[in-house]
């Protein structure tokens, strides 16, 4: 990345539930995660994926911004762009010493509401097919709107030149530097 360019770590959104728990459990026994807490400002959405991404990210700042600071066993993505949203604040010292990306992908923000996931997979199947997600498909499972809504906004990135604003989709994307495919579904 450019000297000073920001980064955050979030969640793949294909990472299995149980993988999300411990990444919680691993970077709460070392950090204080109270922002997650049922009182904290990145609370809801309530989901391991949203929490996870947080505290992720609390690890990635914490730990020096190097891509293994975000690996956690593959199931961590490097973010171009800023995951905050409402009054949850993701954190960034930005000055990443590695180098630029040579690819990026289009992932949902974590924290979007199903409505607006929902929205995106509309719109993106609208101009892409988003046949790999349906029922037999190599990205159906994990089956939840995030995987879904993510494999479709992509396709839609990838096949419109990998512009930045191919993957803004009202605010819900985020541009990632390493591939979030998973098992046979491939970004």
């Amino acid at each position: 990345m450019a000297n000073g360019q920001k980064t955050w770590c979030i969640a793949n959104p294909l990472s299995h539930d149980s993988a999300l728990a411990a990444n919680i459990e691993y970077a709460c026994s070392l950090l204080d995660c109270r922002w997650i807490q049922p009182d904290g400002p990145c609370f809801e959405p309530d989901t391991l994926l949203q929490h996870a991404s947080y505290v992720m990210n609390m690890y990635y700042q914490a730990y020096g911004r190097h891509l293994s600071d975000c690996d956690f066993k593959n199931t961590g993505l490097v973010s171009l762009t800023d995951p905050s949203y409402g009054n949850c604040t993701f954190e960034s010292g930005g000055a990443l010493a590695e180098e630029e990306p040579s690819e990026t992908w289009c992932v949902a923000k974590p924290g979007t509401s199903d409505e607006l996931l929902q929205q995106d997979i509309d719109f993106a199947c609208n101009h892409v097919d988003c046949s790999p997600t349906h029922v037999g498909g190599a990205c159906f499972y994990p089956t939840n709107l995030i995987n879904h809504a993510s494999y479709a906004m992509n396709l839609c990135y990838q096949t419109t030149d990998r512009k930045n604003s191919s993957c803004d989709f009202r605010g819900t994307g985020l541009l990632v530097s390493v591939d979030p495919s998973y098992g046979n579904c491939s970004y």
